[in-house]
């Protein structure tokens, strides 16, 4: 159902069916829909649950709910008042207002407690995706916005505050999946996955709207849309009776675990190549990140064989098994 409602919207805004007026009704009223879907959604699943997980989705419910504020807002811009909606906006208290409300619902949820070396590994992936990611809008987005963008100005500081809170929230979505364990984690992989979608948006509106090529009813604000419906979905999917308990310190760390924090560190090194390949000096704040996330990678390497070979768990004899196995 997200796909096909998000792919229909992305068809009915990129073709302008029914011509612009018509287009600009259908994103300004669907996008607030979704983001209403999801605010109901969120309290839906707060009510089947208690404690932290209670206030995880009242916080989520709270954020997605200034979500939906902001569209309402920005909607009256442009439908009612007939006009472009300005940077910064009173929109934007609603969107920024979301940010620490959805960092706060994840830092409460009860799988981001625990100690001990798994613990510790699961807080550098977090920074290892999140430094990767920041590398490659930095790279792509964030560095010539930077040098073109009046700090001086709310405009400037509004525009690049999204990448940047949007980075946030993805560390802290990582490290709540890397420490749980049980069926919900299926609800926080679709928050993941709406969040990601809403960071690409979000990048991509800052850059848009720098270069003063951002219109109303522009095909990127299907991603918003699939955001929305996508954090909906993990709420809907969210299971009252599930037991939601961290990752037992002892368990062992599955093949996925250690491998998929690297993706994003091959694609930031690789648009680094390219990048170089193409005569793009990487200023100094890329070098930084780039020195920095290798000695996170080689910190996080250094976790993860530790855990590997803790004592009590039989796995030394399991470690040379996996390296002779055919």
């Amino acid at each position: 159902m997200v796909v096909l409602v998000t792919g229909v919207c992305g068809v009915w805004i990129g073709l302008r069916l029914g011509g612009t007026r018509m287009t600009l009704w259908v994103d300004d009223g669907v996008t607030p829909l979704a983001a209403l879907a999801a605010c109901v959604l969120c309290f839906r699943a707060r009510a089947g649950h208690s404690g932290r997980m209670r206030l995880f989705w009242s916080l989520l419910g709270c954020a997605t709910a200034s979500w939906t504020l902001a569209e309402v807002i920005w909607g009256y811009y442009a439908l009612v008042l007939n006009m472009e909606v300005p940077v910064p906006s009173w929109a934007d208290v609603g969107y920024l207002s979301a940010i620490p409300l959805t960092v706060a619902a994840l830092v409460v949820h009860p799988a981001t407690r625990g100690s001990g070396t798994r613990k510790a590994r699961s807080v550098f992936d977090g920074l290892v995706i999140a430094t990767a990611l920041t590398f490659l809008s930095w790279t792509l987005v964030l560095g010539p916005l930077w040098r073109s963008a009046d700090l001086s100005t709310w405009t400037g500081v509004v525009t690049l505050a999204y990448p940047f809170g949007d980075v946030v929230i993805v560390f802290f979505i990582v490290l709540t999946i890397r420490a749980m364990t049980g069926r919900d984690r299926l609800s926080l992989w679709c928050l993941l996955g709406a969040l990601l979608v809403m960071a690409l948006s979000d990048s991509t509106f800052a850059y848009l709207t720098e270069v003063a090529n951002y219109a109303n009813a522009s095909p990127i604000d299907a991603g918003w849309i699939a955001a929305y419906l996508g954090i909906g979905l993990a709420a809907f999917s969210s299971h009252a009776d599930a037991a939601v308990v961290p990752r037992p310190d002892d368990a062992r760390p599955s093949l996925a675990s250690l491998i998929s924090p690297l993706l994003p560190v091959l694609l930031a090194l690789s648009v680094a190549a390219v990048q170089i390949r193409l005569g793009h000096h990487l200023d100094r704040a890329a070098w930084l990140m780039a020195v920095g996330l290798i000695a996170l990678v080689l910190t996080r390497q250094g976790l993860m064989v530790r855990e590997l070979l803790a004592p009590g768990r039989h796995a030394h004899a399991d470690l040379m098994q996996r390296l002779t196995r055919p």
